[in-house]
């Protein structure tokens, strides 16, 4: 009999814990829904950084507080050019090749402020314990995007959020977050690109709050390599204003069974190589859902109707699910 006393107060206990999770200028991280379960890391433990590149310091970034304004007033951050930031997944790091590759590229191409969110100590921990990381950095990119407004006057739809895996994620919660007006200004960023957001832990039948959706941003674009259900680290759900399925989504052409991961990180590839290519990743194909795509509910493309992939989507092309095919290496680009 006094089995169930204890069971209760240990899940008053949890409760309590869970409940009073509290960081200060982030809030509290108490959550109604299950996909929200884990309690996240203090955000020290968590040890994101922030850094500001451009065409003046390419290589070397400025290093940033977002609570304290003379570091971005003292950086080579522009409010008069638009600003990419970058957030990378699980097990990641902004150290690693892809995402200077994505810096030069940017540079190469456009006068532009680029933002490297690294959280690779909260990103290094188990899967679940780093999901839950995921709220934490989405707010505290808004906090940055708010001191941005602060101490230059930089415009929140100057601001384009760019993640990888479970940084899609958690450029989602950073859009949210940059639109609640009890935390922050109330003003939503420009767009978020979802480069394959995660599937463990997000897929199938959730609340918009559990992970990236299309109220994020005035535009959210995603695409989905690698959605397969079973070993999947990506999803097939549809959660943005256009969603697109190259090669259907999965099993990319050029990766192998032996490299698990080549499928979820070819979309680097693809975002990459849209940035300054003169060939379009254009749609063939189009559906209100990919269901429809799939049981050939679909209406042929052009494109002049259709939105490209990657960095030159347009929103104003239309919304629902896309399809097209790649080839198997570089070039990816079919035209």
């Amino acid at each position: 009999m006094a089995t169930l006393p204890r069971l209760l107060a240990f899940m008053g206990f949890i409760a309590a814990v869970w409940c009073n999770t509290c960081f200060d200028d982030l809030g509290c991280f108490d959550s109604p829904h299950d996909c929200h379960r884990m309690t996240p890391s203090n955000p020290a433990d968590i040890g994101t950084t922030f850094q500001v590149f451009t065409r003046d310091n390419p290589k070397i970034g400025d290093v940033l507080d977002r609570k304290n304004l003379d570091t971005i007033r003292g950086s080579r951050f522009s409010p008069s050019r638009e600003t990419k930031i970058f957030v990378h997944g699980w097990k990641d790091s902004m150290q690693w090749g892809s995402w200077e590759k994505f810096r030069d590229r940017f540079l190469d191409t456009y006068d532009v402020n680029v933002i490297y969110v690294d959280w690779s100590k909260g990103s290094g921990m188990g899967y679940l314990k780093s999901t839950a990381n995921t709220r934490v950095v989405g707010r505290e990119i808004a906090k940055l995007i708010e001191a941005f407004n602060a101490a230059t006057g930089a415009t929140f739809d100057s601001m384009h959020i760019i993640g990888h895996s479970l940084g899609a994620h958690t450029a989602g919660y950073a859009g949210e977050a940059c639109q609640d007006p009890t935390s922050n200004k109330g003003e939503a960023v420009g767009r978020i690109t979802g480069l394959d957001p995660a599937g463990p832990e997000f897929s199938g039948n959730l609340d918009n709050a559990c992970r990236l959706d299309r109220s994020d941003a005035p535009f959210v674009d995603i695409m989905h390599t690698d959605g397969e259900v079973v070993g999947g680290a990506g999803l097939m759900d549809q959660l943005g204003h256009q969603d697109f399925y190259p090669n259907g989504g999965k099993n990319m052409p050029g990766c192998s069974v032996v490299a698990p991961m080549c499928d979820h990180n070819r979309v680097t590839a693809f975002f990459l190589e849209s940035i300054a290519s003169s060939c379009s990743f254009s749609s063939t194909k189009k559906g209100a859902t990919w269901e429809d795509i799939e049981a050939g509910r679909t209406t042929r493309c052009t494109t002049k109707t259709c939105p490209d992939m990657g960095y030159k989507a347009d929103f104003n092309k239309g919304e629902g699910a896309f399809y097209l095919e790649t080839n198997a290496k570089s070039p990816y680009c079919q035209g």
